[in-house]
């Protein structure tokens, strides 16, 4: 599903900003955040982008499954606005989210991770750009100060 990891990079962009939003320059004119402080937004977007996206999922589960509601032939679903609506007639909203414990932690702790590497690796590969508290001119476009 798309709309997953576009809301966790768009929730981790933006925790990412905030952090370092009164941050002061370090001595090579960067704001560099911590591998911890990483892993954590990286955890909360994560987990922000699948509580909103996990519904759909198991709808479309739902859908793909033909699964019927206590074996009732009128509680089949015909569609996609009738699984919605038979899901919060028969289960409530916690229906929804039935099995995303396990989804959680598999996937916040991947996502965390996979952040936490990535930034650690830019900060490596943009170390070489800065050069005694200045950035080259044709490194500008590389590093955000």
């Amino acid at each position: 599903m798309v709309s997953n990891p576009a809301i966790q990079f768009m929730l981790y962009e933006t925790l990412l900003k905030w952090l370092t939003k009164n941050r002061p320059l370090k001595k090579n004119g960067l704001k560099h955040t911590t591998a911890t402080e990483v892993f954590a937004i990286a955890s909360i977007a994560k987990l922000g982008a699948t509580v909103v996206t996990y519904p759909l999922l198991v709808v479309k589960s739902r859908l793909q499954a033909k699964q019927e509601i206590g074996g009732d032939q009128a509680l089949q679903y015909s569609g996609t606005a009738d699984a919605v609506v038979k899901m919060v007639r028969y289960e409530g909203l916690l229906g929804f989210y039935k099995g995303m414990s396990t989804k959680i932690v598999l996937s916040v702790l991947a996502a965390a991770v996979l952040f936490m590497i990535k930034e650690e690796l830019v900060k490596g590969a943009r170390a070489p750009l800065v050069i005694k508290r200045k950035v080259k001119p044709w490194a500008r476009k590389f590093v955000s100060t």
